[in-house]
Parts: C-alpha cells; sequence; structure tokens
C-alpha cells in the first residue's frame, strides 16, 4: 500500500497499536517506516547538550528526562520493527507536534502518516487543540488515525 510511512508516538498505551497500524498500512517489505516523537521546545536538549549540562554549567532535570524517554521511545519502536523485519529509522524532534509532525512529512516525503489521537471533549480541544486534528488539516499526504476505539 504505502511505502513511506511517518509514525509519530507519545509513548501512549495506544502507541503499540499505532505501530501495528503502520505495518498493516506498510507494503510488503518495500515500505520504509519512519518513527518520530516530538519533544516541546522547552524540554528539548540540543545533541550537544544530552548529558542536560548548559552552557553556564548547570543541569536541567526536567529535560534531560524529557529527552531521554522521547529517545526510549524512539529506540523501542524502531527495535521492534526491525526485528519484524522492515526498513525502520527514528528521530526525535524538538517543536509544537502538529507543526513538527508536518514538517517531518514534509521532509521525507511521506506517503502516508499513521498516528493516534486522544478522545477530547469539546472543552477539552478548546483548552489544548488536537495534535490529530491540526496534522488532519494541514498534512501533505493521507493521516491513518488509530482511534484506540475496539470495533
Amino acid at each position: 500500500m504505502f511505502h513511506t510511512l511517518l509514525v509519530p508516538l507519545d509513548g501512549t498505551p495506544q502507541s503499540d497499536r499505532v505501530i501495528d497500524l503502520a505495518v498493516r498500512a506498510a507494503a510488503a517489505n518495500q515500505s520504509r517506516l519512519h518513527v518520530l516523537c516530538v519533544v516541546d521546545p522547552a524540554y528539548a536538549l540540543s545533541p550537544a547538550d544530552v548529558d542536560g549540562v548548559e552552557p553556564d554549567g548547570l543541569t536541567y532535570p526536567p529535560a534531560i528526562d524529557q529527552t531521554t524517554r522521547a529517545g526510549h521511545i524512539v529506540e523501542a519502536a524502531v527495535q521492534r520493527l526491525q526485528s519484524q523485519g522492515w526498513a525502520a529509522e527514528g528521530r526525535v524532534c524538538a517543536g509544537q507536534p502538529g507543526d513538527t509532525i508536518i514538517t517531518e512529512a514534509k521532509r521525507i516525503d511521506a506517503d502516508v502518516i499513521v498516528m493516534g489521537h486522544r478522545h477530547l471533549s469539546r472543552l477539552q480541544r478548546w483548552a489544548d487543540p488536537s495534535t490529530a486534528g491540526t496534522v488532519i488539516d494541514q498534512a501533505p499526504c493521507p493521516v491513518l488515525v488509530e482511534t484506540g476505539n475496539d470495533v
């Protein structure tokens, strides 16, 4: 079906189902799966600051935690996909999730974005807009959404 798939993950329990959906959407062994985890820019470490030490010598534990967690999410997903025989690579990026996913989809020329979404009330969507909604509205390719509902 699709040959270049972008699979943004956030580490929630739904992430496993998103990976399963991406595998089902992928074309037989010719597909490349790109796993992405987005870190809030306020908590992102630059590659030079992987130990969490800022230029002034101070450490920033929340940034270390967020960046490390994102790295583990990506690494676990890539290892899982590769162990199943898929060509997979991963990346951690900093930015607003929706915008970053769209930018990454354009960068890799994705055929499809496979992602999950949170079930939010209208009030929750107003206070914290849906990343999936942003991606669906602005994506340069189709978006396949794992709803988390058992059908």
